[in-house]
């Protein structure tokens, strides 16, 4: 029934926003129970790119627990479930996701490989929004290691997309994060002046 389908979509996007809500407020059981019952409703009409969207947000809350291999198994699934509609955008979203927790565990080759995987497929359907964070991301990775001439690549990067996109947000974190990176060298006046210009571009969107 066509009309019975249509309800049911809604009606699980309804869950599903619910637990946005009340994962926003930080009640994670609840947060958790709306996305169990997004998630029965999804594998009932086969909805896919909802089944793979609500597998992310469970994969965010057990992140914020700290249950990091649960996370892993959910982003996995999402990302087998885009893999199998063909959508990109949320192979990306699922990719950096897992790249984030191998991060957190200090699996430095892990978090580049899926960081580049997230980058790679951003590039390819030109989502610069997304390719700008997946070029802050593995910049972010290179600078924990101490790599100063790799993560001072990537933030460049990542300032000129925003530039591009007139990202104002992301050019003040961009440039914050290149001063970072000219304060680890010692370079001191350097680290100032795009410190001061990530706080003039701070200061400008309040």
């Amino acid at each position: 029934d066509p009309e019975k389908k249509v309800f049911k979509k809604a009606q699980s996007s309804g869950f599903n926003s619910l637990g946005i809500i009340f994962y926003n407020k930080g009640d994670n059981d609840k947060a958790l129970n709306y996305y169990s019952r997004s998630l029965k409703i999804r594998e009932e009409i086969g909805d896919k790119k909802g089944i793979a969207a609500t597998l992310n947000n469970f994969g965010i809350v057990y992140q914020d627990q700290g249950e990091n291999a649960k996370a892993i198994e959910c982003y996995t699934r999402s990302l087998k479930t885009n893999e199998e509609i063909g959508d990109k955008k949320g192979e990306a979203n699922a990719l950096s996701n897992i790249g984030r927790i191998y991060r957190e565990q200090h699996d430095t080759s892990k978090a580049i490989y899926y960081q580049t995987r997230s980058l790679k497929l951003r590039e390819s359907i030109g989502d610069k929004r997304g390719m700008a964070i997946a070029f802050s991301n593995i910049g972010s990775i290179y600078s924990d290691q101490g790599n100063k001439i790799k993560a001072m690549e990537y933030f460049i990067h990542y300032l000129k997309i925003s530039e591009e996109i007139g990202d104002k947000n992301n050019i003040a974190l961009a440039l914050g994060n290149i001063g970072l990176v000219y304060k680890n060298q010692g370079l001191n006046a350097k680290a100032l002046d795009y410190y001061s210009k990530s706080l003039k571009m701070f200061e400008e969107i309040g």
